[in-house]
């Protein structure tokens, strides 16, 4: 109940401003004390920060976490001139709530799911950009959602970038053919490894198995056809791949806590 709590009483994050430098010539930045948090994702080339009078460096796939006060200049990084979001924001999260806000302090960490997290990004630059109808309460949502997406980046182990590309490259292909039965062989050859190296991998970067990963997203489906659709439960396990409706219950239960018609039961007004 306190963990509960501790959650009702974080506060929506806000939105102060938000940015996008497109590769421009020059770029730099004088040393300031920043006067907000700040959220960073490089998209291409690298930057040279100086964060706290210490040199640091960020490339393609790094998310950095600027905290108010931190003192920070910058500066385009070599070759080439980089490409990069910001979102500057305020929040009155408690410790305990959001971990990347814990002991404010500067967080830089690789993510494996650049391209999804680049999008939610330009959509947060979009709304502040556009201002339309809604717009705070639309940009806080995305806010909260990134700052989730860093905060559990922390928590993770460091991986190489060249396991995070490749562990995506398996989660990707699976996502593409969820409804079809595993073929691990397919998965190994997509990143040029044996087998075994492949679910060894999957495992160390997501914290969990290809199969077990597949499942999570058969389910996620099934929960949705369930409720949005007048297909039997039968249909939908044969739908989604199962070999039998017995083997779907018991999966779906294992990962919802409910049978199907429980979950249909209980979501009914």
């Amino acid at each position: 109940m306190e963990k509960t709590d501790r959650k009702e009483r974080c506060l929506v994050l806000t939105l102060h401003s938000a940015y996008y430098d497109d590769s421009i010539p020059n770029w730099r930045m004088p040393s300031v004390t920043v006067g907000q948090h700040i959220l960073v994702l490089v998209v291409q080339g690298k930057v040279a920060y100086r964060i706290n009078h210490e040199d640091i460096g960020a490339e393609k796939g790094d998310l950095l976490y600027i905290p108010i006060g931190t003192v920070r200049s910058a500066e385009n990084g070599e070759p080439v001139p980089h490409r990069k979001y910001s979102a500057l924001f305020h929040h009155s999260c408690p410790p305990g709530v959001v971990p990347l806000f814990d002991n404010n302090v500067f967080t830089k960490k690789r993510i494996s799911n650049i391209d999804y997290v680049a999008k939610r990004f330009e959509a947060l630059h979009r709304e502040w950009q556009e201002e339309k109808p809604m717009y705070p309460f639309i940009a806080s949502g995305i806010l909260q959602e990134l700052a989730g997406i860093a905060s559990r980046a922390t928590e993770m182990t460091d991986i190489s970038p060249t396991k995070w590309m490749l562990a995506e490259k398996m989660q990707r292909h699976i996502r593409e053919h969820y409804r079809e039965p595993l073929n691990v062989g397919e998965m190994a050859q997509l990143i040029q490894r044996s087998p075994n190296y492949a679910i060894s991998l999957f495992k160390e970067v997501t914290g969990q198995t290809p199969v077990k990963y597949m499942q999570q997203l058969r389910i996620a489906e099934a929960r949705n056809l369930l409720v949005g659709t007048d297909f039997t439960i039968t249909e939908i396990a044969d739908y989604l791949g199962f070999y039998d409706t017995s083997y779907f219950y018991k999966t779906f239960k294992k990962l919802t806590g409910l049978s199907p018609s429980a979950f249909v039961a209980r979501r009914e007004p």
